[in-house]
């Protein structure tokens, strides 16, 4: 059998390369050629703003939904050294602990002004807390759970209304969402 040889071929030859050099290799092509950077920042965009509210929610539910009544109760109680923990207070910390990253990724949509993947994301964030308020059978939910679910949800969601507080189809967007998506959440009369 014979080996292809890419010189011989004229087939360019690809090197694996770490994302920082992935990175350098693009701007230095985005240098040279303007239609090239165009199409660059068209597919970083849609790469960076492909956004599934169902995987969001699915990684919201096991975050919350995995945190161990174990962990918080080893965190608690007597502490080595003096002192005491509240099992609660233990309990809001892991809570706040495992929400972190998806915070932080609205922020980081927001920031870069991406406020369609934003809100997508938003709405994923949304769904896993519902799920979780729906499907959790963990016992940490059981336990130390019980108002979070609405907390989260209104925080979320204030935050995104301060945000953008003149986005009337935003607004529209997100009480269709949870309408759809959340039928529980919705009360007679009540703004979101």
């Amino acid at each position: 059998m014979a080996t292809i040889n890419n010189k011989k071929n004229n087939i360019p030859r690809r090197h694996l390369l770490s994302g920082s050099q992935a990175r350098q290799v693009l701007n230095e092509l985005a240098e040279k050629d303007a239609t090239i950077a165009r199409e660059i920042e068209r597919l970083s965009s849609l790469i960076f703003c492909d956004v599934s509210v169902e995987q969001v929610a699915s990684s919201v539910f096991l975050a919350l939904d995995g945190i161990d009544i174990e962990e918080c109760w080893n965190a608690s109680g007597k502490q080595r050294g003096g002192g005491y923990r509240d099992e609660f207070d233990v309990a809001d910390e892991m809570i706040m602990e495992a929400l972190f990253p998806f915070k932080h990724e609205i922020d980081v949509f927001y920031q870069a002004g991406e406020y369609a993947a934003e809100q997508e994301y938003l709405h994923g964030v949304l769904l896993g807390i519902y799920q979780l308020m729906e499907d959790s059978t963990s016992d940490f939910f059981e336990n130390y759970m019980e108002d979070y679910p609405d907390e989260l949800k209104q925080e979320f969601i204030d935050k995104w209304k301060n945000r953008h507080p003149n986005d009337a189809d935003g607004l529209q967007k997100l009480n269709t969402f949870i309408e759809k998506h959340c039928p529980d959440w919705i009360t007679e009369g009540a703004e979101l």
